[in-house]
């Protein structure tokens, strides 16, 4: 398809799927429904000349074309695809826009028993405790901050202006959220995931399912739990919660602060493939 009616294509779509989200009476479903994928998702993908029809589809396709290769911190390799995304780039921003994952998300209600800070690199994790103090400040509470960490050692751009001893994730969380200052009438827990063995002897940072089983596992109470993150990550690590979580004995809902739209979309859109994952996993456990 030629280029220029393609991005044609892609705006008007945009501009179509904009103006029914704006009514306040039309029922929109912001992934699928019944497994039919959302005009918002389904746009996406055209966008990047694939036709999808379902859910299933979309996440077949997104988990073998949109993974980022390595860590988000890696170099990534060009393709032609990632080629489409570089083109396309302000109108996927414009429909993630729609599903949630650019603009700033507040918390639903003022007082809960967690803030669950997710872990990150120092530089995403700053940002995140941030927010934190930023909520607080606005009349925001909790009773226990947890900080989602683990035993990842730290890369060396983390490591400049901290002290000697602070070598991993989980230490580098604590310290930051103590320059913070005083949170009034919150306590503090540290989760400190081990790293994970693969089959093959080698090992892995713990991921954010670590983490929340580690929380589960050293809970003193039972509440309302906010997940603390920033977009484009925080609509699938509230949902990777609400998985791990038991829902009965921790609700949970995610909050944080808008996307730096200027990031690579490669990073942006593998962030997109692994929400259609939890979007997937929680349709199949639904039924």
């Amino acid at each position: 398809m030629n280029t220029r009616l393609l991005t044609f294509g892609c705006l008007i779509l945009l501009i179509s799927i904009m103006y029914v989200v704006s009514q306040p009476t039309a029922a929109h479903s912001r992934f699928h429904e019944r497994g039919v994928a959302s005009q918002t998702v389904k746009s996406m993908f055209n966008c990047l000349g694939i036709t999808i029809e379902t859910l299933q589809e979309a996440n077949t396709i997104a988990q073998k074309e949109l993974l980022r290769t390595g860590e988000r911190w890696d170099l990534q390799p060009d393709n032609p695809l990632q080629t489409k995304m570089q083109e396309h780039k302000e109108m996927l921003i414009g429909f993630m826009r729609t599903l949630g994952m650019i603009d700033e998300v507040l918390p639903t209600h003022k007082e809960h028993a967690y803030a669950l800070v997710m872990g990150a690199l120092r530089s995403r994790a700053v940002l995140r405790l941030a927010y934190l103090k930023k909520l607080h400040v606005d009349g925001y509470r909790f009773k226990y901050v947890v900080l989602l960490g683990g035993m990842r050692e730290l890369r060396p751009e983390e490591q400049h202006g901290l002290p000697a001893n602070i070598t991993t994730e989980a230490q580098m969380l604590e310290y930051e959220y103590n320059q913070l200052g005083n949170l009034e009438g919150t306590q503090l827990l540290v989760v400190n995931a081990p790293m994970v063995q693969k089959a093959d002897g080698s090992f892995v940072r713990p991921i954010t399912d670590d983490t929340l089983r580690h929380f589960a596992k050293i809970a003193p109470i039972e509440g309302s739990s906010v997940v603390i993150s920033n977009n484009p990550y925080m609509v699938r690590q509230t949902k990777t919660a609400q998985r791990i979580l038991d829902q009965t004995r921790f609700p949970i809902t995610g909050t944080g602060a808008q996307a730096n739209v200027d990031d690579n979309i490669v990073i942006i859109m593998d962030e997109f493939a692994r929400t259609l994952y939890e979007e997937s996993v929680a349709m199949r456990a639904a039924t």
